[in-house]
């Protein structure tokens, strides 16, 4: 009878074995470089996201909800205002469905979107004192924060990388979110 042994591995099999995965890992997993068009797509699609959500949360809950993107800052936060100070107090405590986290999308550090500049442009039917902040009614229907009784016509969050630029724009009184 002969004795079966087992064999291990060699270091030099090990290391070809390492090598083959990690050229296959890097033609596998797609480029998200600064530079690459597809982070500036991710970062379009995370504010989009953003305005959604606090439109369906104020549909759902019946409560205002809504969102803030600062001038050109590479941010967007929801939040729900206090409608019982004037103006409005923005409670930053909503939580992104499926990270439970607070709904705080920062660009700057995010690892998969990003965008060289942010802008942003809007039209409402009269005066508003805070154009960045942005809720929606219990009815879905954008609006200004202050004062809250002048509706939105439109919004739009202009990013660009490089010479690639997509335009996120909020539509007034629907409420529609379109990417561009």
């Amino acid at each position: 009878m002969r004795k079966s042994r087992s064999h291990g591995v060699t270091l030099v099999e090990l290391l070809v074995v390492v090598s083959i995965l990690g050229i296959v890992a890097l033609v596998a997993i797609p480029d998200f470089s600064s530079s690459n068009p597809q982070t500036l797509d991710l970062a379009a699609e995370e504010f989009a996201n953003a305005m959604r959500c606090a439109r369906s949360e104020a549909l759902r809950t019946g409560e205002p909800r809504g969102f803030r993107q600062p001038h050109d800052k590479k941010r967007i936060r929801v939040f729900r205002p206090d409608t019982g100070t004037s103006p409005s107090t923005l409670n930053y405590d909503v939580f992104h469905p499926v990270s439970k986290q607070l709904y705080d999308i920062r660009l700057n550090t995010h690892p998969f979107a990003y965008a060289d500049s942010i802008d942003h442009t809007f039209n409402y039917r009269a005066s508003c004192n805070q154009p960045g902040n942005i809720h929606f009614d219990r009815n879905g229907i954008p609006r200004c924060t202050d004062p809250e009784n002048v509706f939105l016509e439109q919004f739009e969050v202009t990013l660009k990388l490089g010479a690639h630029k997509r335009v996120v724009t909020l539509h007034g009184i629907t409420g529609r979110v379109t990417i561009q």
